[in-house]
Formats: C-alpha cells, sequence, structure tokens
C-alpha cells in the first residue's frame, strides 16, 4: 500500500496542480502539448526503447493484446448499443480507443520503471496507429482516411519508437552523451503531461449521464475483462501481463474529443465520456496497482 500511494500522491498532485492552473490562470496548453507530445515523450520512448531488453515474442503478443482489446470492446459496445439502434460512431470511439500514453505512461514509470516504459510503448504503437486512421475515418462519418494516414507519419513518438526499437535490436552502440541527454529531457514528459492532463480536465462537461456512465464502465471494465481473456489467450504473464491489463483498463484517450469536435460528430457526448472515465481512473488505478503489483 505504501508503494501504490507513493506512486499515485505525485501523480495526483501534477494533476491537480495542472487543474489549478486552468482555473486560476490562461495558461497556454498548446504550447505544453506539443513540448510533451513532440519533444520530451519522445525521448523518454527512444531512451526507453534502447536501454531495456525487448523480447520479440512480448512485443508480438502485445500488439496481439491490443487488437483484441479493440476488437473485444467494440464487440461489447455493439452488444449493449448497436443492438438496440443506439451506436453511433461517436460513441463508440472512446470506448475502443483507450488512454494508451498521457495517463498510464507517468504511472507505469513511477511504479515499474523504464522497462515498464518500453512495454508501454510497444503496446501503444498499433492503438496510435489505428486512432490517427480508423479513427479519424470513423469520426469524419466514413469519409477522411487519407488524412488519419498523413497525421500518423507527423507523430515523432512513431519514429521514436522505431529508432528505439533498430537500434536495440542491431545492439548499435550509442555514445554516453546521448543517451544521458536524452533521458534527461525525457524525464520532463511524465510531469508535463499530468500538467496537461489536469488542465484538459476543466474543459470537459458532462452529458447525456446514464449513456456517458453506460459507455465509462463498458471502456474500463469491459476492457479489463477483454484484457483478461486476452493474456489469457495469448499466454502472457509477468510485467508484459501487468502492462496489459493495467492499459486495458484506462480511461477513453483524450484525442477521440478531438476527432469528433474537428469533424462535429457528437463532441459533447465524446468530451462526457472521456472526462467520466478520467475521473473513475482515480479510484480504478490504486485499485488496480494494488491486483497488479
Amino acid at each position: 500500500m505504501e508503494q501504490i500511494i507513493t506512486v499515485i500522491l505525485p501523480t495526483v498532485f501534477a494533476i491537480a496542480l495542472g487543474y489549478l492552473l486552468s482555473r486560476w490562470g490562461r495558461p497556454d496548453v498548446g504550447t505544453l502539448i506539443d513540448v510533451a507530445m513532440f519533444i520530451a515523450t519522445p525521448c523518454l520512448v527512444l531512451h526507453s526503447l534502447y536501454q531495456n531488453p525487448i523480447v520479440i515474442g512480448d512485443a508480438l503478443r502485445g500488439w496481439g493484446a491490443a487488437l483484441l482489446l479493440i476488437v473485444g470492446t467494440f464487440v461489447i459496445a455493439w452488444l449493449v448499443f448497436g443492438i438496440r439502434g443506439k451506436g453511433s460512431s461517436a460513441l463508440y470511439l472512446p470506448i475502443i480507443f483507450q488512454n494508451t500514453i498521457n495517463i498510464p505512461l507517468p504511472i507505469i514509470y513511477l511504479a515499474f520503471g523504464d522497462q515498464g516504459v518500453a512495454l508501454t510503448v510497444l503496446f501503444s504503437i498499433p492503438n496510435l496507429l489505428l486512432v490517427y486512421s480508423l479513427g479519424i475515418y470513423m469520426a469524419s462519418g466514413h469519409k477522411a482516411l487519407r488524412p488519419g494516414l498523413a497525421a500518423v507519419f507527423k507523430t515523432p513518438l512513431i519514429y521514436a519508437a522505431v529508432l528505439g526499437l533498430v537500434l536495440n535490436l542491431t545492439g548499435a552502440a550509442v555514445p554516453e552523451a546521448v543517451t544521458g541527454s536524452l533521458r534527461f529531457v525525457g524525464q520532463a514528459a511524465v510531469p508535463l503531461m499530468l500538467l496537461v492532463l489536469g488542465m484538459n480536465m476543466g474543459r470537459f462537461k458532462f452529458s447525456r449521464i446514464g449513456l456517458t456512465i453506460t459507455a465509462g464502465v463498458i471502456r474500463m471494465g469491459g476492457g479489463f475483462a477483454v484484457g483478461l481473456a486476452a493474456v489469457w489467450l495469448l499466454g502472457m504473464t509477468g510485467l508484459p501481463r501487468a502492462i496489459v491489463l493495467f492499459e486495458a483498463a484506462m480511461p477513453s484517450a483524450v484525442v477521440t474529443s478531438v476527432l469528433c469536435a474537428k469533424y462535429n460528430n457528437n463532441p459533447e457526448l465524446v468530451s462526457s465520456i472521456v472526462l467520466a472515465t478520467t475521473l473513475m481512473a482515480v479510484g480504478v488505478i490504486p485499485a488496480l496497482l494494488y491486483y497488479l503489483t
């Protein structure tokens, strides 16, 4: 329990500071997001993937689990909403795409270190590729696929992950000055992501409470159930299993609300689901850490 408090307290503290800053001032959230996602996080990802041993079998099983989670949560959502004619792409998006980086990465870094970060990044690759392709296709009303594919190739995180994998698997020697610099800048990613999360929470409002809560339970509770089935089917154990189960129960990806707002596809409902699941994570994450550690 002491270890869980040690992990959770800095996380909650940083999120609360971000939220208070958004209420008391007018911070430039866009600049912080750019610094976190285009500079600090790629440095953290590249350093973690290069420094930690990567087992190809674990990576493939992690990718398989990520795909099973997307398919499995969609099936559950369709059974709950689609059969009754209440399903829509805007409703399905925040259910099938969970937050794989902003919320879990800082907590996993504090709980499991660089090796946990490396496995988290590997797990997130299919999700990142699909949310910027399939996700945009769904949010746009099945009209825009090419912009999504273009967005994938503008994401530095993808290049950092690929480069880290190549350097790791080829055994290439990287000077200590370079790895030290990457680690130094990468350490800023964790507090920056949490501060941004706190600032963003002030922008969202609840809408259609019953639908929001049901979608949130499917995203986190249904996601965890699918995660248990996935790790069992794929024979995952140890830290890879813990990372998949932790990711499976994460709240909805913030980017889904951004995409639906861009294409005017029921953005109020999607933002409401993102906010509800993020608040639910306050209680879910300690329970997850207790179970997994």
